[in-house]
């Protein structure tokens, strides 16, 4: 019987769930579940394993040292046999042949003797080429061809003779373009829509509109020339549009106070 079938049996005649071994040795389920199978050891490290495997056997009140010495420990992987000195490569040596002195001398007579040679083969032609001199070659001229004669510049007609006139100055009126249309600047359109009930109160140009309650589902719209100053209880709880364009939940939360402009929307200042 392996150590793993020895817990499993020793925790259900105790009528022990994983859990309840976890609450108690703080072991983790799925270590508990490791060694019930015998796959523990090959998981973690011999040390882990021994100290888990004795905490739990001493819950169940079972001698650790029979299920340490039955645990089934991997084999360790095989060890390569170490490979034969090789041998050690002999380094080459170049040994230049050794010459003799008269082999020598008469080297260096012939190298003599053959530098003398091409100097003179070298030196006489170049003498012979410089007292050579070659013929003049005479070289045919070509004939240019005749060029037409260019035909005399025709002479340009008199000028005629103009009377004198006097100038005659005339006024020219121009006339001013009417008047371009005034700039006019768009109306402020506010709408709201409530979610939710909330309080609100809205002043435009300075002047005060409303101060209520709106209730759920509420639509109201208010216009005005300049900017809108708006007080909101539940900000996140209405939308607000501006000339049919939809104002950004962002802009809303400024603590519910704010002002409306062309320019675009900004905290209200707070009243002194």
């Amino acid at each position: 019987m392996t150590p793993g079938t020895q817990l499993r049996q020793a925790r259900s005649a105790r009528s022990l769930s994983l859990a309840d071994i976890t609450n108690a040795t703080k072991i983790q389920p799925w270590v508990l579940e490791a060694m019930e199978a015998d796959r523990l050891q090959e998981m973690m490290s011999p040390i882990y394993v021994k100290g888990f495997l004795t905490t739990y056997a001493r819950f169940l009140h079972l001698a650790p040292e029979p299920l340490l010495a039955a645990v089934p420990w991997p084999k360790p992987d095989p060890v390569l046999e170490d490979l034969p000195p090789s041998t050690p490569a002999v380094p080459f040596t170049f040994q230049w042949p050794r010459l003799s002195l008269p082999l020598l001398r008469r080297a260096g007579v012939a190298a003599a003797v053959a530098g003398v040679v091409g100097g003179l083969l070298l030196l006489h032609p170049l003498q012979r080429l410089s007292r050579i001199s070659l013929p003049a070659v005479a070289v045919p001229k070509v004939a240019k061809k005749a060029q037409p004669a260019k035909p005399a510049p025709a002479a340009k007609p008199a000028a005629p003779t103009l009377a004198s006139v006097t100038p005659v100055r005339e006024t020219v009126s121009v006339p001013t373009p009417p008047p371009g249309p005034l700039a006019v600047v768009q109306p402020l359109e506010l709408a709201v829509t409530a979610h939710r009930t909330t309080w609100i109160r809205v002043r435009a140009d300075g002047k005060l509109l409303t101060q209520q309650r709106l209730p759920r589902g509420a639509n109201e719209r208010w216009t005005a020339k300049k900017q809108f100053e708006l007080i909101i209880a539940n900000p996140t709880q209405v939308d607000l549009s501006l000339n049919g364009q939809s104002i950004s939940p962002f802009a809303v939360a400024h603590k519910g106070r704010l002002l409306v402009t062309h320019r675009g929307v900004t905290p209200l200042p707070d009243e002194d």
